[in-house]
């Protein structure tokens, strides 16, 4: 039993450093992408791929959020239109594995 709450207790501190979306979005991008698609159709390629939805944000961004099997937000993609087509601002706080999103925003799939 001891043990038992040894490991609770071990797995929360685990998690309270777990990156938030606010943390997340308020960090600097770690790389911007440029695309000839639309802000709907990149924003649709990153949650369909990634089996998520976009979040539709006041500034008239998009944002789709990755996650870990512990809610904590790994990747962040904010769209923006840009002209024809659109900006997408890429924010990582710690790595994933699959890179199918790189499809989306120009990128080929790193194997």
């Amino acid at each position: 039993m001891k043990k038992g709450v040894i490991l609770v207790l071990l797995a929360g501190q685990a998690l309270a450093g777990c990156a938030s979306t606010q943390k997340v979005l308020a960090k600097e991008p770690t790389e911007v992408f440029h695309s000839a698609k639309s802000q709907n159709e990149v924003a649709f390629c990153l949650a369909n791929k990634n089996n998520t939805s976009p979040l539709d944000r006041d500034d008239g961004s998009k944002t789709v959020l990755l996650k870990n099997g512990y809610g904590a937000v790994s990747l962040a993609f904010t769209v923006y239109k840009d002209g024809d087509g659109s900006r997408i601002e890429y924010r990582k706080a710690f790595g994933t594995i699959g890179g199918a999103w790189k499809q989306c925003v120009g990128l080929k799939d790193e194997k």
